[in-house]
């Protein structure tokens, strides 16, 4: 007999005898090529037991105060008490009758679902582990240009975290030997004052950065099969820190300053019982029950007629910004600036995560003193106050800080864009989140289990495996001034593709957009000599050549310099007709990760290697859906529905990637829904058309039971659509 247990928080919940508990589970659905799926979620009722009334605490009654339905609880399933799932349970409603409570309504959430949950609607923006802090002048944009910058993320050294990459956001650039000008966007070196302007240029992050900077916000953990960088596809590639068109920095040129180092820290009547002064913020921790907590805030200028604006920051959220003069009191207590209330039902209300930030923004080279004291006053007259000193502030160089830079994108988008670019799939194991190219996850488990005699033989389903005769593959960018141009010459679109199986006309079309942009870059041709130099470089702007904001923009990096042989240097400027320099190396952002070689690329279909001018086809599709697609659009390929009574045995050890035997014929699982009332399982499985080998060993059924031939292999040959990858 199978027996499915519940507990949340590690309390066990009563089931109802009679409750159809169905969970279903599913990693990759072929109807929805680009989604990643929990591997199960079921909502189901469970009695109002005095068990669960004392576990629930009597949700139904408001006037308890007792159980947080807000937030989803830790919850675990076993089987015969053996571990089966762990995830989250949220309490969604209470079914009465006659003012009585008869059912809890719970829904189980598999543990990859929870991740929408710990991101939430964050953005990248947020990640302050990449908070990063530099001067925006000309040497640090030079260095950073020819070098890059290594930076540690929890505790972990990443080479050249951030770079600046010869990507401008308003100028056009051009090399010509002969050509001596002054106030040029001419690349070729000289004494005289011409090329490219440090301000035109914006500093990138890179990809793997962000990946731990996500692990370290948020406490979770992400494999190393993809996300390492011994991996190419990730290795070199990075994010362009490009969140407004144009320059960093506004038309007044006013710098931005985080303020930090607060120090000559004073309490007064003892300090806070909670909440503390790190490096750049207030930490706002829970506050006393009978307390409210108030913020003021003074900013002194050793100059009196310095213009400035002072931002406060609740965590992202900007909750004051004013312009001042001089020294001000920018918060006063007779304001009453409320930072926090707290929740009068509890003891204390837990904001553990919250903090207070400040940033002035100025055109004038100043100093500043700011001041910020909190303080909480209790219900009896008394008060308890923390203040601290942030000193020589600066204002007179501008500081660009990473996170403040980063593109408009949340984090949950971030990582899905990253997850239909590559074609990955997600699951946990062992309390961390293991990420795997699809074809990868297939081939990840050579075990297979012979189902065959626990079919329910009275009901079965063959279809087909698709509605959809095509599939597009696209970015949601394709405006920036080179891949508009390529679009109106060549009448397709940059980067994207459109898979079509020409063996069948029916059908809808599917789309997989990204969220990114997809830039085309230009290898510059010396127009002095006619040959092509070693410059590569990217144009942010439109088909008009005016600055534009487009979408999150992912390129690889290549640094540039002596090693590639002959070397073009660039001519550098610390400003509009400035002091020249010369730099001997430099970044170029690229669509392949080794622009020198046919490597991998960014673009779904086959297009050219910017760089070689060779045809560039290890692309998107063919590396990481090529397979699946082909497989998917076979004339041989179904989806065939069973239903089975699986022994506890095959519950408890099958994997998803693992394979299903039913008649000598071989099947991927699609989908599998478990109803343990009854122990019927409904399996939604597709068979395979490629060659797949399987050893006795791996071949799974009861003990009892033996294979009689050393090997088994499905009777089927690789089936492929004809002419069914066509360029747009």
């Amino acid at each position: 007999m199978i027996a499915l247990q519940l507990y949340i928080e590690g309390q066990e919940v009563e089931l109802h005898d009679n409750e159809s508990v169905v969970l279903k589970q599913s990693i990759q659905d072929v109807k929805s090529l680009d989604k990643v799926f929990t591997d199960f979620t079921r909502t189901f009722n469970v009695p109002a037991s005095t068990v669960n009334n004392k576990l629930f605490k009597h949700f139904y009654n408001f006037n308890i105060k007792g159980f947080d339905a807000r937030h989803k609880q830790d919850a675990t399933l076993t089987i015969n008490y053996k571990p089966f799932k762990t995830g989250k349970i949220k309490l969604e409603g209470v079914q009465m009758q006659d003012n009585r409570p008869v059912n809890y309504r719970i829904t189980f959430y598999g543990s990859l679902v929870s991740l929408k949950d710990i991101f939430g609607t964050d953005k990248i923006s947020s990640l302050n582990p990449l908070s990063l802090s530099i001067d925006y002048s000309a040497i640090n944009i030079s260095n950073l240009l020819q070098n890059g910058q290594d930076y540690s993320v929890n505790g972990e050294n990443i080479l050249d975290a951030f770079i600046v990459p010869l990507i401008t956001h308003t100028d056009r650039l051009y090399y010509n030997s002969s050509e001596d000008v002054a106030g040029t966007f001419n690349l070729s070196p000289t004494s005289t004052s011409k090329g490219v302007v440090y301000n035109q240029l914006k500093p990138a992050v890179k990809v793997y950065a962000i990946i731990r900077a996500i692990e370290f916000k948020y406490g979770i953990k992400f494999s190393n099969d993809f996300f390492s960088l011994d991996n190419d596809a990730i290795k070199d590639l990075y994010l362009w820190l490009h969140k407004k068109k144009g320059g960093i920095f506004d038309e007044e040129a006013r710098n931005t300053i985080q303020v930090n180092n607060w120090t000559n820290i004073i309490r007064t009547n003892g300090g806070l019982d909670t909440g503390s002064f790190t490096n750049d913020s207030f930490k706002n921790t829970s506050i006393p029950f009978d307390a409210n907590r108030y913020l003021s805030l003074e900013v002194a200028t050793t100059d009196s007629d310095a213009e400035y604006e002072v931002v406060i920051y609740y965590d992202d959220e900007i909750i004051h910004s004013s312009e001042h003069t001089g020294q001000d009191y920018i918060l006063r207590w007779s304001d009453g600036f409320k930072l926090q209330t707290p929740n009068r039902n509890q003891e204390s209300t837990s904001i553990s995560s919250d903090k207070v930030s400040v940033k002035l923004l100025s055109s004038s080279s100043s100093t500043f003193t700011v001041k910020m004291s909190v303080k909480d006053s209790y219900a009896d007259g008394n008060y308890r106050m923390i203040e601290a000193f942030a000193e020589n502030v600066n204002t007179s160089t501008p500081k660009v800080i990473a996170t403040n830079e980063m593109p408009d994108i949340t984090v949950m988008n971030f990582l899905m864009g990253l997850f239909k670019m590559f074609n990955l799939t997600a699951y946990f194991e062992e309390g961390v989140i293991k990420v795997l190219p699809l074809d990868d996850f297939y081939s990840s488990s050579t075990s297979t289990y012979d189902i065959t005699e626990y079919l329910d033989k009275s009901d079965s389903e063959v279809n087909s495996a698709l509605p959809f005769s095509s599939i597009n593959f696209s970015y949601n960018e394709a405006k920036s001034f080179f891949a508009a141009n390529h679009k109106q010459q060549f009448n397709q679109e940059w980067g994207s593709l459109k898979y079509t199986n020409l063996g069948s006309a029916q059908g809808s079309t599917y789309d997989v957009k990204l969220p990114f942009e997809n830039q085309k870059f230009e290898r510059i041709k010396d127009s002095g000599s006619n040959l092509f130099t070693t410059v590569q470089w990217g144009y942010s702007v439109d088909i008009k050549q005016d600055p534009y904001i487009g979408k999150p923009l992912l390129f690889y990096a290549m640094r540039e310099d002596d090693s590639v042989g002959v070397l073009n240097p660039i001519s550098f400027l610390d400003g509009v007709g400035g002091n020249q320099s010369t730099l001997n190396a430099y970044y170029i952002p690229s669509n392949s990760a080794d622009p020198l070689t046919d490597s991998k690329t960014l673009n779904f279909g086959s297009e050219k290697n910017e760089y070689l001018r060779t045809n560039a086809d290890k692309s998107l599709f063919d590396t990481y859906y090529k397979n699946y697609i082909v497989d998917t659009f076979s004339e041989n390929r179904r989806i065939s529905k069973f239903k089975a009574y699986l022994p506890l045995k095959v519950i408890s050890n099958l994997k998803l990637q693992d394979r299903i035997i039913v008649f000598n014929n071989l099947y991927k699982i699609n989908t599998i829904s478990t109803n343990f009332e009854n122990g019927l399982s409904s399996l939604e499985l597709i068979n395979e058309v490629s060659e797949f080998t399987v050893s006795a060993v791996a071949n799974q059924k009861d003990e009892a039971r033996t294979i009689d031939n050393s090997t088994v292999t499905a009777d089927t040959t690789e089936v492929r659509a004809d002419n069914g990858l066509q360029r747009i």
